[in-house]
């Protein structure tokens, strides 16, 4: 027999919350920043490992939004399960109800 335990949805669809936030505040570098950095300290010798850096960090900082977009819709998506078992519920039970009175 399944049984959907509401709360437990809704626990974890808050800690996909929780987690998607904390994702998207740890990848809300500033890219440019940390390129600017070090270009002096870097130099010409550096330009190549330099450009090299740059693609390779906008890549990270698009993955890493697009992980913390993904941890939203989990949440968002155990928030719509748990409002549709909760109408299921609530017609069920009003089924029932009427049936036996």
């Amino acid at each position: 027999m399944f049984m959907a335990v509401n709360s437990a949805i809704a626990a974890f669809g808050a800690a996909n919350a929780g987690i998607g936030v904390a994702v998207a505040t740890a990848g809300s570098v500033d890219a440019a920043a940390n390129v600017a950095a070090l270009n002096p300290a870097l130099g010409l010798i550096g330009q190549d490992f330099l450009a090299a850096f740059t693609a390779a960090q906008a890549v990270h900082v698009e993955s890493v939004a697009e992980l913390a977009v993904l941890y939203g819709g989990i949440a968002a998506s155990s928030s719509a399960t748990v409002a549709a078992y909760g109408a299921t519920e609530v017609a069920n039970v009003a089924g029932l109800t009427s049936a036996v009175l």
